[in-house]
């Protein structure tokens, strides 16, 4: 579940909640992220890479951690 989300002009930032299942976030992102690129190549008529960097991830343990 996408709890929040800021888009930056080359990168974004996702807050996301699981439902403890093994690999849903990642999954979720490689998702994500192929459809974004493969749009966006189709849409601009080009070929390659859309994304600059893999996916980094923080995993916020509490709500102190979060604030």
């Amino acid at each position: 579940m996408i709890l929040d989300y800021t888009v930056i002009s080359n990168h974004i930032h996702l807050l996301l909640a699981d439902d403890g299942a093994r690999n849903a976030i990642p999954d979720s992102i490689k998702l994500i992220a192929g459809r974004t690129g493969q749009e966006f190549n189709q849409r601009k008529k080009r070929k390659g890479e859309f994304w600059e960097d893999r996916c980094h991830a923080t995993a916020i343990e509490n709500a102190e951690h979060l604030f």
